[in-house]
């Protein structure tokens, strides 16, 4: 890699971070999650993280859930031998930060399955992207 190509892929990532930080900096308001955002993050967190690797989830649902931010479900076809993957959000979070973090959360556990054919369980793999997350000012 070029220090020209390096250049550039370092301004791309300052670029995302201060976008993510602009938009989650109000961190006392509630986030209503909606499907647009959960469409826009995704386009820009499959970008940034991994590389235009993920398919979008075959389904998105914003339901209450209780014990978890979101989900990552995964479903089976016996009859058509197809598997497919769900993705379920709160309706609410306490900020945007919050919806980020889960949204992310998310798409590494379909990464593990879909790319890696993992378990997609919160193992090695899963925590290997804890630095990715922490230079956009997210955590895991």
């Amino acid at each position: 890699m070029t220090n020209k190509e390096k250049k550039k892929k370092l301004e791309k990532i300052v670029s995302i971070k201060k976008r993510i930080l602009r938009e989650s900096c109000n961190l006392k308001t509630n986030y209503k999650t909606t499907y647009k955002d959960i469409k826009k993050y995704f386009n820009i967190f499959n970008k940034a993280l991994f590389k235009n690797e993920l398919n979008p989830f075959n389904d998105v649902q914003i339901k209450r859930m209780n014990g978890c931010w979101g989900q990552c479900v995964e479903d089976y076809s016996i009859r058509k031998g197809t598997r497919f993957f769900c993705l379920e959000m709160q309706p609410t979070y306490e900020n945007k930060k919050e919806f980020l973090t889960t949204l992310g959360h998310e798409m590494i556990h379909l990464w593990q399955q879909t790319i890696k054919k993992d378990t997609g369980n919160h193992n090695s793999l899963f925590y290997s992207f804890r630095p990715k997350f922490k230079k956009f000012g997210l955590s895991l």
